[in-house]
């Protein structure tokens, strides 16, 4: 059996989950939203049309995005608890599911074989390297993009949606990341509300909203879960503890609205999978001679560029080694099966992906770690970016 058939046997089987379009989705929801916040010219989908008038027309939303924050999770919580009570249904994440794949579809409401970051490693052809997209470095000595020449605009296809809102916009994250040339871009100018917890961040949007003269979007990020679940593992204490503190403020956050026409809208980039098998592939892994570039892409994807007439050995020597753990599939294939969203791969986005890609059929991670972060990812609990049910279904919360 070849790999396209393994996936596809795997997709039937319901073993992984297949990304489709026509599934309610994360790409549904934020041109949803965006809409409603005044963005013009937006096409809906069927899907998204129903998540529109399942928010209604409020005059403020708040947009949530918990990064990590899987369906799975929802299973920890108390039946009492404000998202539990308030979940709407499940979505679709994009693929790959991970933060900077998923994070550009919201910013953009484009899919990643649009928009071009395909993973948190993603290979920049003009720089002929590989960069940390989110923290916007490169890979090899972690030397900023913006030192390089590299603009964002050049790494991120798209127009954020927020600088096209008729809303009075505003970015609220925590300090550490707020001002990031990532951050900067995905912002397009709004207002920002940094914050160090989450009822801080709560108490300046419940302000901003209360003294608000026109209607108002806010995007409250919060990488609280995810990091946790990195660290610890997706089903620790520390994991749920975090989860329980982003619930209390939710709740206080929405009785503090209550009377002011105001929607607390609430998704995740991805879930979480605690990872399994790891295969690390050090700067001098043989594999690396048959590539004009170490592999990119992320824990569960990887994305190869072949040298000339390496083609055949590299499929034998990756299979004889990883071959039960990955599928290892063509950039063809791989929109051929629509993995990246439902259009063929834009010139750029083909560029980056190269020549082949591996994907997880089980719970197996796989980086390099040649790169100036070292394996440090190697040594977390819990991963993403994978076809997994629980790394691609995030819940959809109104209230």
């Amino acid at each position: 059996m070849g790999d396209v058939d393994r996936l596809l046997a795997a997709f039937e089987a319901d073993a992984l989950c297949r990304p489709d379009a026509s599934q309610p989705n994360v790409i549904d929801l934020v041109r949803a939203v965006g809409a409603l916040s005044g963005v013009p010219d937006l096409d809906l989908s069927p899907n998204a049309k129903a998540i529109s008038n399942q928010i209604g027309q409020p005059s403020h939303i708040v947009f949530v995005l918990v990064d990590g924050l899987g369906t799975h999770a929802f299973d920890d919580l108390p039946r009492h608890s404000w998202l539990r009570r308030q979940f709407a249904c499940d979505l679709q994440s994009v693929f790959p599911s991970t933060t900077a794949a998923a994070i550009t579809s919201m910013a953009t409401g484009l899919w990643p074989a649009e928009h071009g970051a395909v993973g948190w490693w993603t290979y920049l052809p003009q720089l002929r390297e590989t960069a940390c997209v989110l923290p916007f470095i490169r890979l090899g000595d972690g030397a900023a993009l913006l030192d390089c020449g590299v603009d964002p605009t050049e790494v991120f296809r798209g127009t954020p949606l927020i600088g096209r809102m008729t809303a009075d916009a505003a970015v609220s994250q925590p300090r550490a990341i707020i001002n990031s040339a990532y951050s900067t871009w995905f912002g397009a100018g709004a207002a920002t509300l940094a914050y160090r917890t989450h009822r801080q961040a709560a108490d300046l949007i419940a302000e901003r909203i209360g003294g608000a003269s026109r209607p108002t979007f806010t995007y409250w990020y919060t990488s609280a879960f995810d990091h946790e679940s990195h660290e610890h593992g997706a089903e620790s204490d520390e994991a749920r503890d975090a989860l329980a503190d982003i619930d209390e403020s939710l709740a206080e956050l929405a009785t503090t609205l209550s009377g002011l026409n105001a929607r607390i809208v609430l998704t995740a980039d991805h879930g979480h999978r605690d990872a399994g098998a790891r295969f690390p592939i050090a700067g001098d892994d043989p594999l690396i001679d048959f590539l004009t570039t170490p592999p990119s892409g992320d824990m569960r994807l990887g994305f190869y560029h072949l040298r000339e007439g390496a083609h055949d050995a590299f499929i034998r020597a990756f299979e004889s080694r990883f071959g039960d753990h990955f599928a290892l599939i063509s950039t063809q294939d791989l929109e051929d099966l629509r993995l990246l969203g439902p259009d063929p791969l834009a010139d750029e986005t083909r560029r980056r992906v190269g020549d082949l890609t591996s994907l997880a059929l089980d719970d197996s991670v796989m980086r390099y770690t040649g790169g100036a972060d070292g394996e440090h990812f190697m040594e977390q609990r819990s991963h993403h970016s994978g076809l997994s049910h629980r790394e691609m279904t995030v819940p959809l919360v109104i209230g």
